[in-house]
């Protein structure tokens, strides 16, 4: 198995990926190239950069006052066995949630994604659809135990600003927060 993985981008504290303070990780690489998509940048599997997963574990771990990681794309799932190998060395009082464009059907369908999921706390499946008002609509949550709770992924639409020297960071529903203000 590859030791590393490949990724567009690791934001160490974010509030706006997730319930809580987050540790969140953009993997590259995605198949789907849906219409309208806020993270097209993550679409080539040979942008980004590879990190080994032991390092970035570590990293995840030595993160101070985060409740859990955000999984996000990209596709996280088409690095299964790494996204695997990753949460078998992370903290395990953090919490998992997962962005996949993979519907229920296709994860079903496939023995290693299924299984994949029963290690994580939350996943939000099915493609985006800019059509639809919100990022979350149409699409499954599977809630596995009680550590992240459905009610806690209810729609939001917030976005954050991270700046940091010369490096301006937008992540968050900002696409989604301009059409709401168009209407309104």
């Amino acid at each position: 198995m590859t030791k590393t993985i490949r990724l567009h981008h690791i934001m160490e504290c974010s509030t706006v990926n997730g319930p809580d303070n987050r540790f969140v990780i953009w993997t590259q690489g995605c198949p789907f190239h849906c219409d309208g998509c806020f993270n097209q940048l993550t679409h080539s599997q040979t942008g980004g950069f590879d990190i080994d997963i032991a390092q970035l574990a570590e990293q995840i771990n030595q993160t101070q006052n985060i409740r859990g990681i955000t999984l996000t794309g990209g596709e996280p799932l088409l690095q299964v066995k790494q996204v695997s190998l990753l949460l078998k060395l992370i903290r395990k009082d953090l919490d998992v949630l997962l962005f996949s464009g993979f519907t229920w059907n296709e994860i079903k369908a496939d023995t290693i994604k299924k299984q994949l999921l029963t290690q994580i706390d939350a996943t939000l499946l099915g493609r985006y659809n800019k059509n639809l008002p919100h990022p979350f609509y149409g699409k499954k949550l599977v809630v596995n135990g009680n550590r992240i709770k459905k009610e806690e992924l209810k729609p939001w639409l917030n976005t954050e600003i991270v700046i940091n020297g010369n490096n301006v960071q937008i992540t968050g529903l900002y696409k989604q927060s301009e059409k709401i203000n168009e209407v309104c």
